[in-house]
């Protein structure tokens, strides 16, 4: 669909009006509760969201595909108490985690077979955490995204190509891996995982 360049700045421009709009929402929440008289120190805090937005980087204006744009999301987590000081975690990490990780921080014992992990020791910066450091995401059962480490496996049903990204070497997501023979080792990862999380024929 063609739409003017008026129409993509008003998008854009409503788009961050969204944003400040949340992040004014926030500060409602946190003032409440100083106005109530409570320690904002006992509390988990925790900004994120579901998912990010397109916005008509690579001329997509959805969130179906799975570049760092529609996949990443903000995930802020406030517990000084339970974790002392602000640090960055670079790890591959999910929203299902959030679970397993209020379960450790509130004390409640986790339910067995849950997909999700805690993040506690990656917030605790606790060495020698052996994470894997892989994570997983998927739309309406056919589209699926699988992220190890550096690398960034897509895919989008049988009809379509597959994707590979090397966020290393290209964090713009650029060029498409899929048949360097160099990747041939984590290609054959990436099928494997596929095959078992049931996608693919």
């Amino acid at each position: 669909m063609d739409v003017s360049e008026r129409e993509l700045r008003r998008a854009t421009a409503v788009y961050y009006g969204m944003v400040e709009t949340i992040d004014e929402q926030y500060g409602r929440v946190i003032r409440a509760l100083e106005h109530a008289g409570q320690n904002l120190d006992d509390w988990i805090i925790i900004y994120t969201t579901d998912h990010g937005e397109m916005l008509g980087e690579h001329g997509i204006w959805e969130k179906q595909k799975f570049y760092e744009g529609s996949a990443r999301v903000p995930l802020i987590i406030r517990y000084p108490e339970g974790f002392g000081g602000g640090r960055t975690v670079e790890e591959n990490v999910n929203l299902c985690d959030l679970f397993a990780t209020l379960c450790e921080l509130t004390g409640i014992e986790t339910p067995e077979g849950l997909d999700s992990r805690s993040l506690v020791p990656l917030l605790k910066n606790a060495g020698g955490t052996d994470w894997d450091n892989e994570t997983v995401s998927q739309f309406g059962g056919t589209n699926l995204m699988i992220k190890k480490n550096h690398l960034k496996y897509q895919y989008y049903g049988e009809s379509m190509p597959e994707v590979l990204f090397d966020l290393d070497s290209d964090p713009g997501e650029l060029r498409n891996v899929i048949d360097d023979l160099r990747y041939a080792g984590a290609l054959e990862y990436f099928h494997r995982r596929r095959s078992e999380l049931g996608f693919g024929g």
